[in-house]
């Protein structure tokens, strides 16, 4: 076949007379007298040489060189040259060059040399493509090699994989031994590839046979056995089929089975796994057995059991757990239990999963009911025979019965030292008193005996306030409710601690909104958690000193659903600790002067009647307590 040449120049007559000599060479020839006119023709047409000239009417010649290489990468390219400097010029873009004067002889020397090199360039590049495509070929001949070979062995270690899952069967019941499981391999045209023992032993299949060649009836054909179904539908088949054995017996099985896929995402491949209907039943019998068993054992456990997948998700729970934190079956340990995140990472839960080891140690969990838990926890990891973690087991023992008592016993330890240290100081203060009484008695001083008098009310006031705060402690009883006037509340109120503002010079200023009004409440009750935080302002001014006038701030204001009582003082004020421990038991900003009692019973008597309690202070600055109740009983009242 001729090569092609394009004649690309603007000069028509050069263009006409070269056409003119290449066409008597035999070779074919198209011309074009511009560079889009050569462009078009280089994109439909597969060039062997281009001869154009070194100057064009509408592009420079570099540039059409570069298009039309993109089109006919082997063309080999020639530039038709006026002079040397043209040459120089162009150099690097072109395969050749001629030069003037243009002779037939010269002319065809040239083309054939550039064919040949076109020609050459055409063979170097197919070259390696014949040797990939032959390369290829092996390598599929040996690949389909390999893939039987691979066949069989899946065949194989599917076979063994079965009888390691029999023999783990409780009881070491040797279930693949009893029950034959035929597990086969078919190609695309419904072909036994390979079997396994069972397979070839008693139903006498080999490779090669057909895929319906073990079955009765229409699962006998190739298109009606569950392989060729398969292979018809390219999805996954489970069916009960009738296979025959070597020895003429018919037998009912469940046969499975699956497409594989190759590259392409067409069926390559079929596996079929199939077994004995009698002896399936057998087996899921044994095997429900088997679990009730181990159900009956986990829940008769006393601890709190529970099964935790890979993600931390509950999988099973016994019926302790189930009886504390309901069934949570499917949900994440951190959605049952509230724990911030340095505790987790500290857990023996976490470490478990982290490193499967079995770990221990005591936590501290909120449950999905809010309580808090002091649990002992054992966990365990249960991984395969190859070391993987699947689950951990985990074991609960509820402590917090026993963290309570400790922390009561305690407690108690610290009330005894507290009030021990409370009576001594009341003690001391009764034989001052007593003192000042029999010095008053010998010498007639009626202004001693006055003081003494005096200073043996306020240890009696001081030990029945005390006495009645740990009775009050000790047990905790229900609220008295009635209606009661909240102008009279806080009328009596004032009454019962103006006394003591004004012993101590403190201006105690009064403020009532929004009255007559009522509420349903344990007046005595709220009255002695009142006079708690009114006589805490008090105490707080004295200790501030004379640097301002000491002066306090009753206000007792009605809404349509709640009353709020505020205590505003301009006292010693309360740092961030004192505040965040202001309403712990035996917690006394006094020092060797307070029971620690006080507030405390303010906070649970106010959250008795369904209340809040928010405190504002600042060391120097004093401090604001505003309580809020709600005013009916089973109400309750926003947050203050």
């Amino acid at each position: 076949m001729a090569e092609t040449v394009l004649i690309v120049d603007g000069k028509g007559t050069r263009r006409r007379r070269l056409k003119t000599l290449l066409t008597a060479l035999d070779y074919r020839v198209l011309a074009a007298g511009s560079g889009a006119a050569a462009l078009a023709l280089a994109e439909t047409t597969r060039l062997g040489v281009v001869l154009m000239a070194a100057r064009l009417p509408d592009m420079p010649a570099e540039s059409l060189l570069r298009a039309i290489r993109k089109w006919n990468r082997d063309a080999t390219q020639l530039i038709l040259c006026e002079g040397p400097g043209e040459v120089s010029r162009l150099k690097h873009a072109a395969d050749g060059f001629l030069l003037p004067p243009l002779h037939a002889d010269s002319l065809e020397v040239v083309l054939r040399g550039a064919c040949e090199r076109e020609a050459l360039r055409r063979r170097l590049r197919e070259q390696p493509m014949r040797i990939e495509r032959r390369l290829e070929k092996r390598f599929r001949q040996r690949l389909e090699t390999e893939r039987l070979l691979v066949v069989k062995q899946i065949v194989d270690k599917i076979s063994t994989f079965i009888a390691r899952i029999a023999r783990d069967v409780e009881g070491g019941v040797r279930y693949f031994n009893e029950m034959p499981y035929f597990v086969s391999i078919h190609d695309r045209q419904a072909r036994v590839l390979a079997a396994s023992r069972p397979y070839r032993m008693l139903l006498g299949a080999h490779a090669g046979d057909g895929s319906g060649s073990i079955y009765e009836g229409e699962s006998g054909e190739p298109g009606g056995c569950p392989v060729g179904r398969t292979l018809a539908t390219a999805n996954a088949q489970q069916s009960r089929e009738v296979v025959r054995y070597r020895s003429g017996a018919k037998v009912p099985v469940i046969v499975h089975t699956a497409p594989i896929y190759n590259d392409n995402g067409e069926v390559e491949l079929v596996l079929e796994v199939s077994a004995g209907t009698q002896d399936v039943k057998r087996l899921r019998e044994d095997t429900q057995n088997t679990q009730q068993r181990y159900q009956l054992l986990f829940d008769a456990v006393p601890c709190y059991l529970a099964v935790l997948d890979r993600s931390l998700v509950f999988s099973a729970n016994n019926r302790a757990f189930i009886t504390e934190f309901g069934n949570r079956t499917g949900t994440a340990f951190r959605d049952v239990f509230y724990l911030d995140d340095e505790a987790f990472l500290d857990s023996p839960v976490h470490k478990t999963r982290t490193d499967a080891q079995s770990r221990h140690g005591e936590m501290t969990l909120v449950g999905p009911n809010g309580r808090r838990y002091h649990l002992l926890v054992w966990t365990s990891p249960i991984s395969t025979a190859a070391g993987k973690l699947m689950q951990v087991l985990l074991i609960f023992l509820d402590i917090t019965q026993i963290r309570e008592l400790q922390s009561n016993l305690a407690s108690l330890g610290l009330m005894i030292g507290s009030i021990s240290h409370s009576i001594k100081g009341v003690l001391t203060g009764l034989d001052a008193g007593v003192y000042l009484l029999d010095k008053g008695f010998q010498k007639k001083n009626d202004a001693q005996i006055e003081s003494g008098l005096d200073v043996v009310r306020r240890m009696v006031n001081r030990m029945r306030k005390m006495i009645l705060d740990i009775l009050f402690c000790a047990r905790e009883r229900e609220l008295q409710r009635t209606t009661v006037d909240v102008q009279a509340f806080a009328e009596d109120l004032v009454e019962t601690v103006q006394p003591k503002f004004d012993g101590k010079g403190i201006r105690l200023e009064c403020d009532f909104k929004g009255l007559p009004a009522s509420f349903e409440v344990d007046a005595d009750m709220l009255r002695s958690a009142v006079v708690n935080v009114l006589e805490n302002a008090v105490d707080a001014c004295v200790a501030q000193g004379l640097y301002r006038e000491p002066r306090a701030l009753l206000r007792i204001e009605a809404g349509d659903d709640t009353v709020e009582i505020t205590v505003k003082d301009n006292g010693i004020g309360m740092s961030a600790e004192q505040l965040q421990n202001l309403f712990t038991i035996f917690f006394s900003t006094k020092g060797s002067q307070g029971t620690g009692l006080g507030l405390f019973l303010t906070d649970r008597i106010i959250r008795q009647h369904g209340g809040q309690i928010a405190v504002e202070s600042r060391p120097g600055h004093g401090s604001r307590f505003r309580m809020t109740l709600p005013r009916q009983a089973g109400g309750k009242a926003q947050k203050a």
